[in-house]
């Protein structure tokens, strides 16, 4: 095994205990035994329940409640409060939140009434840039205070400086159909579904407006989709729950076929997601694995156990651009290891006399950690090289600023005088 390879897999098992993922199956402090039940206390399958603690940043749980509308959720930390989202097509969204003091198992029942949620971004992604990102936020504060001209325009300015924020067009669909405005609410939801958006809410969205548009056919057809894909994702999640017995029951493998059958079913069903992605990994499925972290990136660029189960997954590929893309998107959750192992895959670049990829992977290495001065130093040498005096001086003397006693502090010097005589 390769010195480089042996750096990086050190890392590795860091990662898997940051996820809380190693032990959660078999050990636990608390367990909350939940059921949901509607308001004439029958259950409600098919509930997708997620819970997160502001105080345990780490904890992000998902379950999906049985035909008897019960699920179970395991606590590694008590004393701390825990936050409960559960949804459902056709349900008003449920958020609760818990105080967790019981070192053991406690039951309760929640409530969900039926209906439509009233406001939309409850669960606003992390956002590819912070222009678009500030802009969605605006347009939710502003849709959930009933100023829908303001929404709209900050939807739309949203969209503009991100075209593939498939979120901003869904919601922009909504605010055009409450403004009668039933064209613009299809093109919205139009562009949305063909992003990969299957969600109740933008599939009826776009029923209403075409209903409102009074367009027969496509009427017929969107109410098809509609029913079509409700009848789906309940099958995806009766699919999943029985990949979930068998998980329990030992049988791997068996789990695993049954959450990729799932995914058939209901192409974005977040809790499969995340099984084909962790038991891929356990399995030696690890293309599989990150394929499954990539698409729960896209609906949530910010997930952090899917930027590290992607991470784990590239790893075990060997794929080091795959690897590098995963690095610099876990780096806002792991950074010392994002850091440690772009530098050594650069250095591998470098030691290779590879430019190119000297020149890209240093690039990355600074974009997580812009104040290493090694990575300057040795840009710098590789600018020399290319004889491209502006960035070889660009890179020497922010070195000299970051460490103007380094040992190698003499050579920069000496490298810029040269440049300033010739």
């Amino acid at each position: 095994m390769t010195t480089r390879k042996s750096a990086i897999i050190g890392t590795l098992v860091i990662v898997l205990l940051a996820s809380g993922m190693a032990e959660a199956i078999t050990k636990y402090k608390g367990r909350l035994i939940g059921k949901v039940v509607d308001p004439d206390g029958n259950p409600v399958e098919g509930v997708t329940v997620k819970a997160t603690s502001d105080q345990v940043p780490e904890f992000n749980e998902i379950e999906v409640t049985d035909a008897k509308g019960v699920f179970k959720i395991d606590f590694d930390e008590i004393n701390v409060v825990y936050k409960y989202q559960f949804s459902k097509g056709g349900f008003i969204t449920l958020v609760t939140e818990q105080n967790w003091q019981k070192d053991g198992i406690a039951r309760h029942t929640f409530t969900m009434t039926p209906g439509q949620s009233a406001s939309i971004g409850d669960a606003a992604p992390i956002l590819t840039t912070s222009e678009a990102a500030t802009a969605y936020q605006e347009a939710v504060a502003a849709f959930n205070a009933d100023d829908l001209t303001t929404a709209e325009l900050k939807f739309e300015e949203a969209i503009g400086h991100d075209p593939e924020l498939r979120q901003a067009l869904e919601a922009l669909s909504v605010v055009e159909l409450k403004q009668g405005d039933y064209a613009e609410a299809v093109e919205a939801a139009e562009m949305a579904i063909a992003m990969g958006a299957t969600d109740n809410a933008v599939l009826r969205t776009r029923w209403e407006a075409y209903r409102l548009l009074g367009d027969e056919a496509k009427t017929a057809e969107a109410l098809k989709d509609l029913e079509s894909y409700g009848a789906l994702a309940e099958e995806a999640k009766r699919i999943y729950n029985e990949g979930v017995a068998e998980l329990k029951a030992g049988n791997k493998e068996g789990a695993f076929l049954k959450f990729k059958q799932a995914l058939d079913a209901d192409r974005n069903l977040e809790p499969a997601l995340f099984a084909v992605a962790t038991t891929g990994l356990e399995l030696g499925r690890y293309a599989e694995s990150a394929a499954a972290a990539e698409t729960i990136l896209k609906l949530d660029p910010g997930n952090a156990d899917a930027l590290r189960l992607r991470y784990n997954a590239a790893l075990e590929l060997e794929d080091d651009e795959m690897l590098i893309d995963a690095l610099v998107g876990l780096a806002p959750v792991e950074p010392e290891a994002a850091k440690q192992n772009l530098w050594v895959l650069a250095m591998a670049a470098y030691n290779a006399n590879d430019n190119a990829k000297t020149k890209d992977r240093f690039g990355k290495v600074l974009l997580v950690d812009p104040d290493n001065a090694q990575a300057h130093y040795l840009l710098g040498l590789v600018y020399l090289g290319e004889d491209d005096k502006p960035k070889t001086r660009e890179h020497l003397e922010r070195f000299l600023e970051l460490a103007p006693d380094d040992p190698d502090a003499g050579s920069a010097r000496d490298i810029l005088s040269y440049l300033d005589a010739s």
